[in-house]
């Protein structure tokens, strides 16, 4: 082995051009890897912590029919052909809940409805956007995740709409109108139960503390109370002024059943005026805060959870799904990735289209190196046929090109490897600015800042070990070739 190595390295000294030529193809392909796997990976934790930290929790518990997440991507059980499907409610959801709570591991805990709605400003036309029902009580002590820029947050008990100051301002753009807060919306939407209307002041103006822009603008999502959104879903929800029991009603409940079918409490009962018609009572206009009543308390589409430090994700979504198959219950869980599309797939096709291109690098490469061994061996036929002459057997000229190869990547391999690192320590020392605002939400902030790992370390290795395995199979079988006879008739 010895012997073959020192022949290997002599060969290689011999061939220096040949030699740097080849390793420098190899450096740079390693390399590449190295900060491309480094940047890709990178993106995607931050864009994970973004998404479990902000929007989807680790965990996303969701009716079986929804396929996608928090955003409302996804098809359900309900498709409207006059526009966005409907999502559908989560069936036994106090059921799910309990089952779910009694998980241990679990940090925090809330629930939510999403669906898109008409924001309907009559002679200034219509625009649309995506809203979040939420107990905001609950749901911003999961998800601190908004710096409101005018006006505060939706208070519990509260009818009202937090706006995302992106949407403003295409309100501004598309439909002319200009809102503030304090001002009236109305927001209509086709639920189970055909076309809704209703209308609630903006009681905030807020931008997100990470990323604070999505792929397309009307989708930025705003904040409305649950009750507003179920009630727009066609989902059952009174308020106290809806249970009031008028007066007359209350004395005749208190008469006996002689005295209220007798002549005399018939004619002789006060004739009321007419109670004046309030037409926007279908509306639904809240402009104050009540203690509303939902007959539909339990109708959500989302349980969104966050984990303690150190449990497995994967490791729980599984134990809850097989408790759900269990019980019969028509749900699952799922992790972050599928639970922020159509976010997270738009990263996916990014990522995806950047590893072709960095397998597609090492593969030209292979062929570069292969091509400039071959012209080596042809240049060292006599040398060969010379060792076949005097002895060689075929394994030791097929051991000695593998050792060259094998030496050649390993060397610049690692040369690879430490300008790679050496980049990357520079780019997490400076940053990588967003270019734009959808990249700070992937970036999880305006800047990227990469740090190499274990996982990019064993992918450029791999990239290194295909170089160096498939590179000598050609030259190799044409160096087996050579026969001593070649070696005789050659200069």
């Amino acid at each position: 082995m010895g012997t073959l190595l020192s022949i290997s390295l002599r060969n290689l000294i011999q061939h220096r051009a040949k030699t740097i030529i080849i390793g420098s193809l190899i450096t740079l392909a390693i390399a590449l890897g190295l900060v491309g796997n480094t940047l890709l990976d990178s993106a995607q934790r931050s864009l994970k912590r973004t998404f479990t930290q902000n929007f989807t929790g680790d965990v996303l518990v969701l009716p079986k029919s929804i396929q996608g997440g928090i955003f409302g991507a996804s098809s359900g059980d309900g498709n409207n052909n006059s526009g966005p499907p409907i999502l559908p409610m989560m069936k036994n959801y106090d059921k799910v809940a309990a089952l779910v709570k009694a998980q241990p591991g679990i940090a925090d805990i809330t629930s939510q409805i999403s669906a898109y709605v008409i924001f309907n400003f009559q002679d200034e036309g219509i625009n649309f956007g995506l809203t979040f029902g939420v107990e905001p009580e609950d749901y911003f002590k999961t998800f601190d995740n908004v710096i409101v820029v005018q006006g505060r947050k939706l208070q519990k008990g509260e009818a009202g709409i937090m706006v995302h100051e992106k949407i403003l301002a295409t309100f501004q753009k598309d439909n002319g109108v200009s809102l503030k807060v304090g001002d009236a919306v109305q927001l209509n939407n086709f639920g189970e139960a055909g076309f809704k209307i209703r209308e609630v002041p903006i009681v905030g103006v807020f931008k997100f503390k990470a990323g604070n822009e999505r792929a397309i603008e009307f989708m930025q999502p705003n904040f409305v109370d649950v009750n507003t959104l179920r009630a727009l879903k066609g989902k059952a929800v009174l308020t106290p002024d809806d249970v009031k029991v008028s007066q007359t009603v209350t004395d005749s409940l208190a008469s006996s059943e002689d005295d209220f079918f007798s002549q005399s409490s018939v004619t002789t009962a006060p004739k009321a005026a007419a109670a004046p018609v309030d037409l926007k009572a279908p509306l639904g206009k809240l402009t104050k805060k009540v203690d509303q009543v939902s007959l539909d308390r339990g109708a959500w589409n989302y349980l969104l959870i966050k984990l303690k430090p150190g449990v497995s994700e994967e490791a729980f979504v599984k134990d809850l799904n097989d408790k759900f198959q269990k019980d019969g219950l028509d749900v699952k869980a799922q992790n972050w990735f599928p639970s922020a599309q159509p976010d997270s797939g738009v990263f996916w096709a990014l990522s995806t289209v950047f590893n072709i291109i960095i397998w597609l690098i090492a593969i030209v490469s292979v062929i570069i190196i292969m091509n400039t061994l071959v012209a080596a061996v042809m240049e060292r036929t006599p040398e060969i046929g010379t060792m076949r002459a005097i002895g060689a057997q075929k394994s030791f000229i097929r051991g000695m090109f593998v050792t060259e190869t094998l030496t050649i990547t390993v060397f610049f391999g690692v040369v690879g490897i430490l300008i790679g690192f050496a980049v990357i320590v520079l780019l997490n020392a400076t940053g990588i600015a967003a270019p734009n605002d959808f990249m700070k939400l992937i970036f999880g902030g305006p800047l990227l800042r990469p740090d190499v790992t274990f996982n990019q370390i064993s992918s450029a290795l791999a990239i290194m070990l295909f170089i160096g395995l498939v590179s000598w199979i050609l030259p190799v079988r044409m160096a087996l070739k050579v026969s001593p006879l070649k070696a005789i008739n050659s200069d």
